[in-house]
């Protein structure tokens, strides 16, 4: 197992976490592994929000834009990895050899009880999508040197504590992130809760463990408020071979202003 190397956040990322919705990293991740697509169901599937959207860290993954896709007239999704971002693209523009989303798509449909065909929502979502972009959330400007108005929505899934070596650079990271979003505008976040590691394509990536208080308190520090946060351990295990993940944190906060 190698440590420190390049880790393969594209195809080969894909392959090995998301061919199937019961991949074995939700044996180690626990209820919140399927909780987390939850999550973005109910938070946009009502349609209580819309605009404009910005995916921060997206990495090579559509499950947390499928729901926003039926409400915003923009996303963008980003990422450092151009591995990621390729991915994404090729999806984007039909590429025979882009990744099948199909029983994402088919889940999402599922769970808003919706009996709209895969292909139309599918395309809704390719028209919503205005841009992949590189993202680096340690810079003031995380899309430099691209620049874009405040976002109604920020959404970001598993990338601040993969992204950050300290907790200086987790807290950096959010107040980078937040001038993304419009003063009153609402951050979507997704979390591991105590991981150091994840193994993905032979590679151990470090991540900083963090735990539930620090991550809410970093993010009132950097202005949010109106916190509506959910928390799902993991199964207490002897051995982690994928992840030594604690658990899941899911929230919703509003940036003040």
């Amino acid at each position: 197992m190698a440590t420190g190397g390049k880790v393969p956040w594209g195809r080969e990322y894909l392959n090995e976490f998301f061919i199937t919705l019961d991949a074995d990293i939700s044996n180690e991740e626990g209820e919140g592994s399927m909780k987390t697509m939850e999550f973005f169901h109910d938070v946009f599937g009502g349609g209580s929000y819309s605009g404009r959207l910005i995916d921060i860290g997206s990495g090579s993954t559509f499950y947390q834009v499928i729901s926003a896709s039926k409400f915003f007239s923009e996303i963008v999704c980003s990422d450092y990895d151009k591995d990621a971002r390729t991915e994404l693209e090729k999806w984007l523009k039909k590429d025979k050899n882009a990744f099948d989303w199909t029983s994402y798509f088919q889940y999402y449909l599922d769970l808003e009880g919706s009996s709209e065909k895969i292909e139309d929502r599918e395309q809704k979502l390719r028209q919503a999508v205005k841009a992949v972009v590189h993202c680096d959330v340690h810079q003031p400007n995380p899309t430099y040197p691209l620049t874009f108005e405040p976002f109604d929505v920020v959404t970001s899934a598993f990338c601040v504590e993969a992204a950050s070596p300290d907790r200086v650079a987790y807290a950096k990271a959010v107040a980078n992130i937040s001038t993304l979003l419009k003063p009153g505008g609402t951050i979507v976040f997704a979390t591991y809760i105590g991981a150091t590691f994840c193994n993905i394509g032979g590679v151990k990536a470090k991540l900083l463990p963090v735990e539930v208080d620090f991550v809410v308190q970093t993010f009132k520090d950097a202005g949010f408020s109106d916190f509506k946060t959910f928390f799902y351990p993991s199964p207490e295990r002897e051995e982690s071979k994928i992840t030594d993940v604690k658990g899941i944190l899911l929230f919703t906060a509003k940036k003040s202003g």
